[in-house]
């Protein structure tokens, strides 16, 4: 009997079995310098978890030095995205500032023992290119809003304006007004719950265009708000936001109506 076939079999085995070594400590060594793959901690999942409880929209008029008025439109998406819209209005023009960008949990950048619970609640606004555009702090009412000035001295901390954002929903309007065109937003407040329904000023921000090519006077008595009973509430106005507004302009006006919590809005009439 021929024994060749049996011992180059054996050796073939032998030869294969080495090969597979090699070949597993090479995969090994291979899997051993592979970088490995970062778990997200709680912190970084936060700010998802968080931006869904926020999603929506917040609003402010504000006062401004060099400007007639000055407005801040924040979105709040699901994907903890934002877009931003800062608006400066003058008498014949008005400049919008468009900003994009992701939220981050302010305390990302922070080991957990030295969280406070101020730092906890705070959320960065990051632009596009990385930098931090704004700092918020969810409440109650609604947004604490940190602007950073963006120029700032090198080596210098950041100077923050500090302005409130409140959350808003849209409302429907119903407008006679030709040449015109006017959206209305409901400024949530806290709600209320008291036995005795509580009369209460709720309040709304429109937004005005001119189109038309004459200026437009606006008067309290022009704007109502009805119920979905068909009740009317007249409009309270401060006198600034009745100005004549310019041809081809747009304004932000601030209307509040009173009546008790317990109604239902449903549609701000323009006379």
């Amino acid at each position: 009997m021929n024994r060749y076939p049996i011992a180059l079999s054996t050796l073939s085995l032998l030869l294969a079995a080495c090969g597979s070594t090699e070949q597993s400590k090479e995969y090994q060594a291979n899997l051993a310098s592979e970088s490995p793959v970062a778990h997200k901690t709680e912190f970084q999942n936060s700010a998802t978890s968080w931006s869904r409880q926020a999603t929506g929209n917040f609003k402010a008029l504000l006062p401004c030095d060099h400007c007639e008025q000055h407005v801040i439109h924040l979105r709040m998406n699901d994907n903890q995205t934002f877009q931003l819209s800062d608006i400066k209005r003058w008498k014949q023009r008005h400049r919008e500032n468009l900003v994009t960008g992701t939220i981050h949990a302010a305390q990302d950048n922070k080991q957990p023992q030295h969280l406070s619970q101020t730092t906890a609640n705070e959320w960065l606004l990051n632009t596009e290119n990385g930098e931090v555009y704004a700092r918020i702090q969810l409440t109650t009412h609604g947004l604490k809003f940190n602007l950073y000035k963006q120029k700032n001295i090198k080596d210098q901390p950041k100077i923050e304006t500090q302005v409130f954002l409140h959350p808003v929903e849209s409302m429907k309007v119903s407008n006679a007004l030709k040449h015109v065109d006017i959206q209305a937003e409901h400024v949530q407040n806290i709600e209320v719950k008291e036995l005795n329904d509580p009369v209460m000023a709720h309040d709304y921000f429109l937004a005005i265009h001119n189109q038309s090519n004459q200026a437009l006077q606006l008067h309290a008595s022009d704007l109502i708000l009805l119920d979905q009973q068909y009740q009317e509430y007249a409009a309270v106005v401060d006198p600034q936001f009745l100005v004549p507004i310019p041809a081809q302009q747009k304004q932000w006006i601030k209307v509040s109506f009173y009546y008790p919590t317990s109604v239902q809005a449903d549609v701000i009439k323009i006379k």
